[in-house]
């Protein structure tokens, strides 16, 4: 059973078009069957029974008086009269006789005629049919010797084929153009929703769908969605205004304790103090940088080159930066959320792997590749895989300090920015983070 399940699976199509046009097509199938079953049934059947059962009454007066011949000199002038009335006639001249072939189609018909006559007549009859140039049955009876029976078919020929034709043809036809309308009308809300659902990932949260046109259960699923819209806006109108109280209400009492700490006269306590505060407040602006998903930072075209300068410029201070630019082409950036990322990479190269830290750029095919390396410990090979994570430190050899949040915010903005991230050790010792940037990309959001 659950070999059957997974090969049924296999076969099931995977799109809606394909899973309606199935279901649908078999549909038609099987009424058509159905119809040409029911209509052979009850009508075609008794019908050519029925014909083959009258011209078993005529054929057996021909028979009959081929049989008197003989004898009698009048016995042939039923064949006239049979003629006259049925259109039926015997056929001597054997240049008229028919060139019997295999026709398997009409075979269907032909054999039950045959049956039908057999029994009638009591011996094996050969039916025949030919269409042109006009409908005909041509019927040979053993007993009657060197003689074939022609029988015109009158009313045959008035069938419509264009009928039949649009029978066969036009219903799959129109049920296969019913079947592009119906998915189309079912795709195209839910082409909507996959469009909307994109834009709200990529943070326009005003997205919203129409509430007042189409079937209810595509309306009540864009009420739903809508719905679901406002409450992320409302989301992050809160994360927002709890940005501003994490950077107005916390830090003013660090600000006012550090004062205090500063005026204590126990210099290696307010020493002490101090140190704990600036950690505090580097917390804050981790969390504070975290939280922030750049959605509505301006993109621009710039050079990471000259960015990257900049913050090297600003962070020399704290230790020896080798920065080595490649010329590198422009890309479409987000300068504040870019700045940031170079500021948790360079300043944690510094603070937990130490002087020098060598940062390089160089040009790829349609990308930018910017690597930085410092010369500490490294990491453990195990902690990688996860070092991405938020809250998730190394070993505590490069981590004594900090909350985890450096690298993550790193990730998100290279996300944000349809990039790559790299992070291994390098063969001579330290870390090496690798970061590639597409050259034809816009930013989204993290």
């Amino acid at each position: 059973m659950i070999r059957f399940n997974k090969l049924l699976n296999r076969l099931k199509p995977r799109s809606t078009v394909w899973r309606t046009t199935l279901l649908v097509g078999s549909v038609v199938v099987i009424s058509q069957y159905l119809s040409i079953a029911f209509f052979w049934t009850n009508l075609y059947l008794p019908e050519l029974r029925q014909h083959a059962h009258y011209s078993a009454v005529h054929i057996d007066l021909l028979r009959e008086a081929e049989k008197n011949a003989p004898t009698d000199p009048v016995a042939l002038a039923i064949h006239d009269r049979v003629n006259k009335a049925t259109g039926i006639e015997v056929v001597r001249d054997e240049e008229d006789f028919p060139k019997v072939i295999d026709k398997p189609f009409v075979e269907i018909f032909t054999t039950i005629i045959e049956r039908q006559l057999s029994r009638e007549l009591g011996e094996p009859v050969l039916v025949y049919f030919k269409f042109k140039p006009e409908p005909v049955f041509w019927i040979h009876v053993p007993s009657m010797q060197e003689v074939w029976v022609r029988e015109p078919l009158l009313f045959f020929g008035q069938y419509n084929p264009w009928i039949i034709i649009a029978w066969l043809i036009g219903v799959p036809l129109l049920s296969l153009i019913a079947i592009v309308v119906l998915v189309r009308q079912l795709n195209r809300p839910l082409k909507r929703l996959q469009l909307a659902a994109l834009r709200i990932g990529k943070g326009q949260h005003s997205t919203m769908l129409p509430t007042q046109s189409g079937p209810l259960e595509i309306r009540a699923v864009n009420r739903a969605f809508n719905q679901m819209t406002t409450q992320i806006q409302q989301d992050a109108k809160d994360r927002a205004f709890m940005l501003a109280g994490i950077s107005h209400d916390l830090r003013t009492p660090l600000t006012r304790l550090r004062l205090t700490a500063e005026m204590m006269k126990e210099k290696d306590m307010a020493e002490g103090m101090v140190l704990d505060i600036q950690d505090m407040d580097a917390i804050i602006d981790q969390f504070i940088a975290y939280m922030r998903d750049g959605s509505d930072e301006e993109v621009e075209e710039a050079c990471l080159d000259l960015l990257i300068s900049e913050m090297v410029a600003q962070l020399s201070s704290q230790g020896t930066i080798d920065f080595t630019p490649g010329q590198v082409p422009n890309i479409f950036m987000k300068r504040l959320s870019l700045k940031r990322m170079l500021d948790n990479l360079i300043s944690n190269a510094l603070r937990y792997g130490g002087s020098p830290v060598h940062i390089h750029t160089t040009a790829g095919d349609k990308t930018v590749v910017m690597t930085v390396r410092d010369h500490g410990p490294g990491i453990d090979e195990a902690d990688l895989p996860n070092l991405l994570q938020p809250f998730v430190r190394g070993q505590s050899a490069r981590t004594s300090q900090g909350s985890g949040l450096g690298l993550a915010i790193v990730a998100r903005i290279v996300r944000m920015h349809n990039g790559k991230l790299d992070i291994r050790n390098h063969s001579d010792g330290g870390l090496e983070v690798t970061i590639t940037l597409p050259t034809n990309r816009r930013p989204g959001r993290a």
